[in-house]
């Protein structure tokens, strides 16, 4: 077992890897097309073979791009380590091979979007729509589709009707958000994960405006908290 789960981290290194091209791109993706080569975010060049690993660079390169010297930022970092921790910790958590393969490609459609609305404030149609479909097909799987359809219609429905009274407070992708959550975690789940996302950015948000590090009227994305709430509903706590 222990060697399983050197194995899965090894794995979400690599895709984090992948994922990490996909975060760079997806901003520049009208510059770069359908592109999704690792390059060095400073002078650009390609990266190949191991250099497109940035724990590898990490440990043996002094997280230094090869061809300018520059640092590799550290989200690259986070991207891939993340990404191994949570696979390992689904392993554990999943009820069969089915069940894996269904946290698996939640783990790996939100942890893109985690950091993408982190620093761009948006989260992208190219995974929350195909995610939705995803999530209602790998839960219908389990024998688990009603829970998943009033999960996606519940999520997505209580959030627009908040997008709509904030006039923008909230934005669509939110609601396109909490509604693939729904697919893949049922009705009961999606509503566990809501109240902790909810949660989790007032006191978050609290502390912020304490600190004076945002103001009022700044803009905080509300993503990061309910991709953070459905991480620790689908990992950690028993809902059904």
């Amino acid at each position: 077992m222990v060697w399983m789960k050197f194995g899965i981290f090894g794995l979400g290194i690599l895709l984090g890897s992948l994922l990490n091209s996909f975060i760079s791109w997806w901003p520049h993706r009208e510059e770069h097309g359908y592109g999704l080569q690792a390059a060095c975010p400073h002078c650009g060049h390609p990266w190949r073979g191991f250099e497109t690993i940035a724990l590898w660079g990490r440990l043996f390169a002094q997280g230094r791009c090869r061809y300018c010297g520059d640092h590799v930022p550290l989200r690259y970092v986070l991207v891939e380590a993340a990404t191994g921790l949570l696979l390992v910790l689904a392993l554990g958590r999943a009820q069969g091979v089915l069940d894996m393969i269904r946290l698996g490609i939640f783990i790996l459609l939100l942890v893109p979007l985690f950091f993408i609305d982190l620093k761009h404030h948006r989260l992208p149609n190219i995974l929350t729509l195909p995610g939705i479909a995803l999530g209602l097909l790998l839960s219908a799987s389990l024998g688990q589709i009603k829970a998943a359809v009033l999960g996606a219609l519940a999520g997505g429905g209580l959030l627009f009707i908040v997008a709509v009274i904030t006039r923008g407070g909230l934005g669509m992708g939110d609601v396109k958000l909490q509604a693939m959550v729904g697919a893949f975690l049922g009705l009961q789940g999606m509503l566990v994960s809501l109240t902790i996302g909810i949660i989790l950015g007032g006191v978050i948000g609290l502390i912020l405006l304490a600190l004076r590090l945002k103001g009022r009227k700044d803009m905080v994305p509300y993503g990061p908290f309910l991709i953070t709430a459905a991480l620790v509903v689908s990992l950690f706590l028993k809902t059904g």
